[in-house]
């Protein structure tokens, strides 16, 4: 074997062979190993991505998902305000008729009253006119000794009463 003396570096067959097995080594792993591996890393960086992208489709879905909730349940407040209104003015609505019927009948109630108090007014008086009558015609004829006609007693007897109601 020939040597070639190159100072630090001898060229011979064992280095050509080794650094063509080097070579022919890293083409069968940039082949099969290298080539897979960096198709494994792109689909998972694919991969990465497409789960980052659907992370922030969703982040994006549940956003807008909370902001129809908020929404709908700020519409639904509203709804149960305005029904809340409209059952306080119609209960308030229904106390004034209430009331207002409770006056009535009282006033009715009162205004009755009134008119039987008057009537058994009337009826008292006109009993204790006849009373009146009926005890002047008595105590008259037995002043007078003698029995006078009731008839014409009561007539000046209620002519006498009803002068004295004028004078009071």
């Amino acid at each position: 074997m020939t040597r070639l003396a190159a100072g630090l570096l001898t060229i011979n067959g064992t280095l050509i062979a080794q650094l063509l097995i080097f070579l022919v080594m890293l083409g069968v792993l940039y082949r099969f190993a290298w080539g897979p591996l960096l198709q494994i890393l792109n689909e998972r960086r694919a991969r990465i991505a497409q789960g980052v992208e659907a992370t922030q489709r969703a982040l994006q879905e549940l956003q807008a998902a909370e902001k129809e909730r908020q929404a709908k349940l700020e519409e639904a407040r509203r709804e149960a305000q305005a029904m809340l209104d409209r059952i306080t003015k119609q209960a308030e609505d229904l106390r004034k008729e209430l009331e207002a019927k409770a006056r009535e009948q009282a006033e009715a109630l009162i205004v009755r009253a009134r008119a039987e108090i008057e009537q058994e007014r009337q009826k008292a008086v006109q009993d204790l006119r006849l009373q009146v009558a009926d005890l002047s015609v008595m105590a008259a004829s037995r002043i007078i000794g003698e029995s006078l006609d009731p008839k014409k007693h009561r007539e000046l007897i209620e002519r006498a009463i009803e002068e004295a109601e004028i004078r009071a």
